[in-house]
């Protein structure tokens, strides 16, 4: 991606602070793991979680550092010069917090079917052209707080699905409090990942205790726990 220096507008578009774009690769978590998709990742976020694994996305100075601020036509042309993946997950830092709307309505017209994944603490009205809606609260090991009425809002979305990170027993309760509200809502468990700490084995072990907890409780015989696939596979690092 070539460099820009302004956020300005360009040839009547908003500008986006683009932090990378990488693909095709499978996605990691949730409902659509293992399908093929591209990532584009948006500078900018209204949490700071504790255990983050994405402050280059966060942090406002890291966002200056490394955005690249493109308009809607020039996303697709990125995404066009690459092979083709059924998928464009749209990604931060979180991505709820910009004008999406022009880029989801552009990929649905070259073909491509759009993910989003966000904490849910802004609703924007392009939310629902989105065709998968990865909602994820931050559990009490993020140290932030829950947006309870943002949170019921999205559940209203029809594509909405939860996903929820857990890194100890506390994250536990709070996902199972939260599936006994919205328990017509999938929820994906997402095991917890201390990035410069964890690797493959400690996550699997981590999948175990989690995957044990699952089987043993009545309340969530509906809940899904899965690995993040990509950490896996590649470990955590960027672009995969």
């Amino acid at each position: 991606m070539r460099q820009r220096n302004s956020s300005g507008m360009g040839k009547g578009q908003q500008r986006l602070p683009v932090i990378e774009i990488f693909g095709p690769t499978v996605q990691g978590e949730g409902s659509l793991i293992g399908r093929q998709t591209h990532f584009i990742r948006f500078g900018g976020c209204d949490y700071r979680c504790v255990w983050c694994d994405s402050l280059y996305a966060v942090m406002p100075e890291d966002v200056r550092r490394n955005s690249v601020w493109m308009n809607t036509e020039e996303i697709i042309h990125e995404l066009k010069n690459r092979r083709h993946a059924p998928y464009v997950t749209l990604s931060g830092g979180n991505p709820a917090l910009h004008k999406l709307g022009p880029l989801i309505k552009r990929l649905r017209e070259e073909g491509y079917r759009s993910a989003i994944e966000t904490q849910g603490t802004k609703l924007p009205y392009w939310i629902h052209d989105v065709d998968v809606v990865t909602v994820s609260p931050k559990p009490p090991s993020s140290q932030m707080e829950t947006n309870w009425e943002l949170l019921d809002a999205y559940m209203k979305v029809g594509q909405s699905l939860l996903k929820i990170v857990v890194f100890d027993e506390a994250d536990y309760e709070y996902a199972r409090n939260v599936h006994a509200m919205y328990p017509e809502k999938v929820l994906y468990l997402s095991v917890g990942n201390n990035v410069g700490f964890d690797g493959p084995l400690s996550l699997v072990e981590k999948l175990t205790w989690l995957t044990n907890k699952v089987l043993a409780d009545d309340q969530m015989q509906d809940v899904i726990p899965l690995p993040q696939l990509h950490v896996l596979m590649w470990g955590n690092k960027r672009g995969v």
